[in-house]
């Protein structure tokens, strides 16, 4: 039994990053506002008071058109999908119409109300039918970008009437406190103001600390109202398709086709993917006979190409694809992507953006036809000359597909822009990064540059705040602009910011930089934040506690990336302690933050070797999560997935593999559909929860099933460190590790030599940068590389990594006595095995009987985790004594060997009868040689009928 022994299944995932929420996510829905008439000729025989009356209503009814969102015309067959077209009849979502209809007409209610769901499941055409039902004795207007400002009081010059104001693309208003500001003071008449989202981010949070009224009114907004992808219950897709294609065919006076088909795929679809399908089946009935075939997955591709048809119809009429220097097909598909990406205020901007088409020219002849074929919104005087091709959703799929294929037309349209093209842009593509990832890989590429330009611009904080908010959050890909953004957002802070202001974009910062890898950079900054705000709660309980707690937990992260787990542990009890008082108040509200904070205290016991008291926290922060993800699957299902990971690591480390392996399988099972929906957001908690799935299957001696899974992540922490080393590096070491443990125990020690190798190159880099974080992994993985080393015969090249980690080791024993003395132990016992196999066993003994000191102490303690340990090192002490001729020394520990031994093959025979019998062959041995034959026969004869029974087996 003298063999050495490795150390598996120790490298799992680490902290949870559910402490703050950074994200704001943009919807793709186009803007609609309706407003009163505008007031026409007027007659020169009215009396003068009158006539003045009537021309600053006149006057009135115009600026109100400054702060409104009008409607938007257009040609192209793309733009019957725009929710003010009202093509196809409203559908379905009477839950939530009944919901909101109640709260306008309550006057008890609250005067907010959020709406969110992914762009194209009919956010803005709700809006509009609650609009509709609410009648004649309302009135709703739909709030421009940068009008929010005094939209109400521009309003109220105009009518006096109750009003449903609504604002799209929420997350990316920079004025919308001052908008909440003015309708919380607009006392006696009705006003009820409705948010349009794709969730409810940082900025909703942000929202909530503004002044006392706005607070009070995003607290009694709640929750909000999240739109589902299926439109009605019961109704099949397939029918909602049937239904449309008579309404979009009347549309383009044409005759529906008799049939057609729909390859639907899996549901449910946005609705805006369906009634593209129908207008899809329509378009393509015009050009063939026969059934029509239609694959909603390629809708908007089809979309597209009708579109692209109509813009090289219109200008082959204007002649422009004839003659030598005609534009090309590819030009023109080129300048719509540019138009619609940047837009311009006026003619003379038009044809500078026109310009910017590589092999194009700047024309006033195409700036007019680029305004031709998509005009700016009806009254937009002074607005923007261009409008865009619509929905987003096909705009942003044209934009990031012509930007990703062509290097020059990138640089081109996003460099030298002037603040209002820069906002537009970036806010686009950051929408657009949510469902295409080329989006995000031209945003992480270009946005530093871009970010600079747009910091020497007037204004540039609330162009910056806005484009942080609009990014998706978590991204790999935008994680280094999520940092450069918020560090340019806090240096522009003006000198009379308040403390509350200056803590949020310090809190923000230290988020990315330790997702970043640089925890020594964020350390000083969440410090700051939590100074900050720990005085803010101290004035201000109520409104500053919760962002306490959370710069508490981002702290406490901080420090455990930097080794420092006896600092990290108190910082994230004080915010459990925080936000469980804040969950008892508010459940709805703090319930998804409680269980954040207690997944990071577990981690927190966990890293400092107290597992069984994680144990209990991992298992709150799973039930809380469970119950919001069956309510709400499609919002929390990923918080879920993350807590059941970190539920399934302390499992492993209270050797309960059997409990851990469906935790872990349900984790891995959610994270995997939501990669593949979501890879740039979703990649890494995959390749954690495959990880630990790997590392669970092997601690249930499970190593063919484990190998797959392991090779699995270690290609994919290679991609992502190969992208992101700083943050990955770590990552793929303990994935190497694991698969380095796995073949061996498959036997396979030439096959697991490289792999650790290259494991133990990383830790050593590592652990010259930050000795604290990451030297206890260095002498694991030391250990491990020494046993293969041994394995294979290389025993001169296994010593010196078994001494290195026993150095290594002793000092962490040291200072973290019941965290490493097990290592230790380990390591020891290694050592010795290596010792006694280069002939060296008097150099080995002493070395073993250290191992054999601890691991009485560990069994004291744990004797069910540990026995088997010492039994081993018993064995081998007696083996060296033995060896030494010294066997009235070696008789005691062989004989305590075979005692323990003995009673784990009654518990578990097919795990310890091998070993059982080999301590008894050798408790022989030892009885000869001490003139002690009978006792050593029996002895003897017994380990061969132990054999025998095993080879019989």
């Amino acid at each position: 039994m003298s063999s050495w022994v490795r150390v598996s299944g120790a490298f799992m995932v680490g902290a949870v990053a559910m402490g703050v929420a950074v994200a704001a996510i943009t919807d793709d829905k186009p803007l609609l506002t309706v407003v009163g008439a505008v007031v026409g000729g007027v007659v020169s025989t009215f009396a003068p008071d009158l006539l003045d009356r009537m021309r600053e209503k006149a006057a009135a009814t115009e600026a109100l058109g400054a702060a409104a969102e009008l409607t938007p015309e257009g040609s192209g067959p793309a733009m019957l999908l725009h929710a003010s077209r009202g093509v196809v009849p409203f559908e379905g979502r009477e839950r939530e119409l009944e919901e909101l209809l109640a709260w306008c007409r309550n006057s008890e209610a609250g005067r907010l109300r959020l709406l969110t769901g992914p762009g194209g499941v009919g956010k803005s055409r709700l809006a509009l039918e609650l609009a509709r039902r609410l009648g004649p004795g309302w009135g709703y207007l739909e709030v421009r970008d940068d009008g929010e400002a005094d939209a109400l009081a521009r309003w109220r010059a105009v009518e006096q009437r109750q009003v449903l104001m609504v604002v799209d693309y929420a997350e990316t208003r920079t004025g919308l406190s001052q908008l909440l500001h003015e309708v919380a003071g607009d006392e006696g008449r009705r006003v009820r103001v409705l948010l349009l989202a794709r969730s409810a981010g940082e900025w909703w949070q942000q929202l909530g600390g503004e002044s006392a009224r706005v607070r009070q009114m995003v607290a009694k907004a709640g929750p909000g109202i999240e739109l589902a992808e299926q439109v009605r219950a019961g109704k099949p897709d397939r029918n909602l398709v049937a239904e449309a294609v008579p309404y979009f065919a009347a549309a383009l006076g044409v005759e529906p086709p008799e049939t057609f088909w729909v390859e639907l795929g899996e549901g449910p679809h946005r609705i805006l993917d369906l009634h593209a399908a129908a207008l899809v089946v329509v378009l393509r009935s015009q050009r063939r006979s026969g059934t029509v075939s239609v694959s909603v997955g390629h809708v908007l591709e089809e979309l597209l190409g009708h579109e692209r048809r109509y813009w090289l119809q219109t200008a082959k009429a204007r002649r422009f694809l004839r003659g030598p220097f005609g534009l090309s097909v590819r030009v023109v598909e080129q300048t719509v992507a540019a138009g619609t990406l940047l837009g311009a205020r006026d003619r003379d901007q038009a044809v500078e953006v026109a310009g910017r088409v590589p092999d194009s020219v700047a024309s006033g002849v195409v700036a007019d036809w680029l305004r031709e074929l998509y005009p700016p919104r009806e009254g937009e005087d002074d607005g923007e000359w261009l409008g865009r091709l619509q929905p987003d959703r096909l705009a942003e799929l044209h934009v990031t597909r012509q930007l990703a294929g062509s290097a020059e037309l990138l640089q081109a349209c996003l460099g030298d822009l002037d603040e209002r093209q820069a906002r537009r842009a970036l806010v686009m593509l950051a929408r657009a990064a949510q469902q295409l990832e080329g989006a995000g890989e031209i945003l992480q590429r270009l946005l530093p540059e871009v970010a600079s330009e747009v910091g020497s611009i007037p204004a540039p904080r609330e162009t910056l705040i806005a484009l942080y908010e609009a990014l998706p959050y978590p991204s790999l890909l935008l994680a280094e602009a999520h940092a450069l953004l918020a560090r340019r957002i806090l240096d522009s802070a003006p000198p009379d910011a308040g403390s509350g202001e200056r803590a949020r974009w310090l809190s923000s910062l230290g988020i990315h930089l330790t997702a970043l890898g640089r925890p020594a950079d964020a350390l000083s900054v969440t410090e700051e934040a939590v100074t900050l705000r720990r005085k803010l709660a101290a004035a201000y309980p109520d409104r500053y506690r919760p962002h306490l707690a959370n710069s508490l937990l981002n702290l406490g992260e901080a420090l455990s990336e930097l080794g420092r787990l006896a600092d990290a542990l108190p910082v994230t009890e004080e915010a459990v302690t925080i936000l469980r008082e804040l969950a008892e108040t508010y459940p709805d509200r703090y319930s998804l933050d409680l269980a954040a904070s207690l997944a990071n205290l577990g981690v927190r016991l966990s890293e400092l070797g107290r597992s069984a008291d994680a144990l209990p926290v991992e298992q709150e922060a799973v039930t809380i999560l469970r119950e919001l993800a069956e309510a709400y699957p499609d919002h929390y299902s990923p918080e879920l997935a993350r807590s059941l990971t970190n539920l399934g690591n302390r499992l492993l480390e209270l050797s309960r593999p059997a409990d851990a392996l469906p935790v872990t399988e349900e984790a891995a099972t959610i994270l995997r559909e939501l990669a593949e929906a979501y890879p740039d957001r979703y990649r890494p908690d995959l390749t954690s929860s495959l990880n630990n799935l790997g590392v669970t299957l092997s601690e249930l001696s499970r190593l063919a099933d484990a190998l797959p899974v392991q090779q699995e992540v270690v290609t994919l922490r290679r991609q992502l460190a190969e992208a992101y080393p700083d943050r990955y590096r770590p990552e793929l070491a303990r994935s190497l590790y694991n698969l380095g443990v796995t073949l061996a125990a498959l036997g396979r020690p030439a096959d697991a030599l490289p792999v650790e190798q290259e494991a133990v190159t990383i830790l050593r880099q590592l652990a010259e940068a930050y000795p604290d974080r990451y030297r206890p992994e260095l002498a694991r993985y030391l250990l491990n590389l020494g046993v293969t080393l041994s394995e294979l015969g290389r025993l001169t090249d296994a010593l010196p990594v078994a001494e290195e980690a026993v150095t290594v080791l002793r000092e962490l024993a040291e200072a973290y006595p019941d965290r490493y003395r097990p290592d230790l132990a380990r390591s020891l016992y290694n050592l010795g095995v290596t010792l006694a196999a280069l002939g060296r066993p008097a150099d080995a003994l002493p070395v073993e009987q250290e191992a054999v000191t601890i691991r009485r102490q560990l069994v004291e303690a744990y004797p069910d985790r540990y026995r088997p340990g010492l039994a081993r090192s018993l064995y081998n002490l007696g083996v060296y004594f033995s060896e030494l001729g010294r066997p009235a020394d070696a008789l005691p520990v062989e004989q305590e060997a075979v005692t323990i031994l003995r009673e784990l093959a009654e518990a578990y025979p097919d795990r310890y009868r091998p070993d059982l019998a080999d301590s008894l062959y050798n408790l022989g041995e030892t009885l000869s040689e001490l003139g002690r034959p009978a006792e050593a026969a029996d002895m003897s004869q017994e380990a061969e009928q132990i054999r025998a029974n095993l080879d019989g087996c």
